[in-house]
């Protein structure tokens, strides 16, 4: 069998605080085929599945594809030919990042496909039913990054598996969408909290719900994605204090952030600590070890010039300047760990992927496709009056097109540098449009997909070619 589809399940990566669920040190994850033998072993497998959300959603790398080559981010080191072949969109199938990606999310399926698995009579059966289902969770999370990436991918569903289940075909987009929605379906069966302080961070029904419409106003159905949203009504609130979204010290408090991947700075680097501290913090003020970052990538002149001075966030969100270091552009201050930032990549910071704001302007956007007005501004209002803006009313006269357009605007200036500016522009179709106007690079239609790597194409025989272009 070919060595690059052999998906190794290497450690459960420990993260998070001392009282964490997924605060253990297995020796290695193991298997069906090298011996479960306790509740315990599960376990450690389970957090194994978790742990890989920080490689896909986190990584190093795997940050860049959805923020380069967008209007929001720039990276500033174009001499490395990785970071400026995706801002220009010259990235072939041999790009790095884009095979560190598409294995990453393999792991972390892997992961899932062992704890889906479970034997009945191994463990108790509600144990059985709350791992799997968590699993499922995971699982849709990581298939979703894939097609949106991608498209139709091919689906393992099984832990074991002989070589004609590994070489399988791309499955169409609306079946890899299918199991991703059937996954996070059943994940409406888990609690809406966990009540035990190790275990918060885990999925739920309620992050179940979120990331369902999200799910599905990217995969073009808007009335389920509203019918997801409004299950959520009134079960968070947004912090009146910008801030506070962000701040380590809230990580887990499920007020306004739905799930979190979860971090723990651990006091050395590449442990238990993320690494966001580090890459988006301030240029030019004596890298990590003095508060500040790498500089390697950040939000560009035009995500800053484009919000009213009178918007809450410009303040917020951004360092125009650190230590008298001007920024220029300025740099994110969402990612900003005044505490435990000076050490590299170890950081307290959770990474928040999903947050109330983002599903009242979903809805906003789902009510806006199927034709409800008035429900819609309540919406956008909620998020526009907490960073100190005016309502948009009927009275306003926008038509359907330019209340999307100032939607996707709105949705730039609330969620920025939160990797769903890429994503955001596809789905309202301006991703080449914005791109020419506001950072003077061409690019073409199939650019709203990436290459499937060609090391993985060249390891299944059943993959015969790559997505159009490329």
């Amino acid at each position: 069998m070919k060595k690059y589809l052999i998906i190794i399940l290497l450690g459960c990566l420990t993260m998070t605080s001392c009282d964490s669920f997924l605060d253990q040190d297995p020796k290695s994850v193991l298997t069906p085929d090298n011996g479960y033998t306790k509740p315990e072993d599960w376990q450690q497998t389970l957090n194994a599945a978790y742990g890989s959300l920080q490689q896909v959603f986190v990584g190093k790398y795997t940050i860049t594809l959805s923020e380069f080559g967008t209007d929001e981010v720039i990276p500033f080191d174009m001499g490395w030919a990785a970071y400026a072949q995706l801002h220009h969109y010259t990235f072939s199938a041999t790009h790095e990042f884009i095979d560190n990606h598409y294995r990453a999310c393999y792991e972390g399926i892997k992961r899932c496909n062992a704890v889906i698995d479970i034997p009945s009579g191994v463990v108790s059966n509600d144990m059985r039913n709350s791992m799997v289902t968590q699993a499922r969770f995971l699982r849709a999370l990581y298939y979703f990054d894939l097609v949106r990436m991608y498209g139709g991918v091919p689906l393992w569903t099984k832990a074991a598996f002989d070589r004609n289940d590994v070489m399988k075909p791309r499955a169409s987009v609306d079946d890899t969408y299918t199991l991703i929605t059937e996954d996070m379906i059943s994940a409406l069966e888990l609690p809406t909290t966990w009540s035990d302080a190790k275990d918060k961070g885990r999925a739920t029904s309620l992050a179940a719900q979120a990331f369902l419409a999200r799910v599905y106003l990217q995969w073009g159905k808007p009335d389920e994605a509203l019918k997801y949203c409004k299950m959520l009504d009134g079960k968070f609130k947004l912090y009146d204090n910008l801030k506070d979204i962000f701040d380590p010290k809230n990580k887990n408090q499920e007020y306004e952030n739905i799930f979190e991947v979860q971090f723990k700075h651990s006091g050395s680097w590449g442990l238990e600590g993320s690494l966001q501290h580090s890459y988006w913090g301030p240029r030019n003020v004596g890298g990590p070890t003095n508060f500040g970052g790498w500089g390697g990538f950040g939000p560009t002149q035009y995500l800053y010039d484009s919000y009213d001075n009178i918007d809450k966030r410009k303040k917020a969100f951004f360092f125009t300047q650190y230590n008298g270091v001007v920024q220029s552009p300025p740099s994110s201050a969402k990612f900003w760990d005044s505490e435990y930032g000076n050490v590299i990549e170890d950081d307290n910071l959770n990474f928040i992927l999903m947050r109330y704001a983002d599903v009242l302007l979903m809805k906003a956007e789902a009510l806006n496709a199927t034709g409800d007005n008035d429900e819609k501004y309540k919406a956008l209002n909620l998020v526009r009056t907490r960073a100190g803006l005016g309502s948009i009313t009927e009275d306003d006269g926008l038509n359907k097109e330019q209340f999307a357009e100032l939607l996707l605007q709105e949705r730039m200036h609330e969620l920025c540098c939160e990797h769903m500016r890429r994503w955001d522009l596809i789905r309202f179709g301006k991703l080449a449009e914005y791109m020419k106007d506001r950072a003077g690079v061409n690019i073409q239609p199939y650019h709203v997909l990436y290459p499937l790597p060609q090391a993985a194409i060249d390891a299944n025989d059943a993959i015969t070619e790559n997505n159009t272009g490329y």
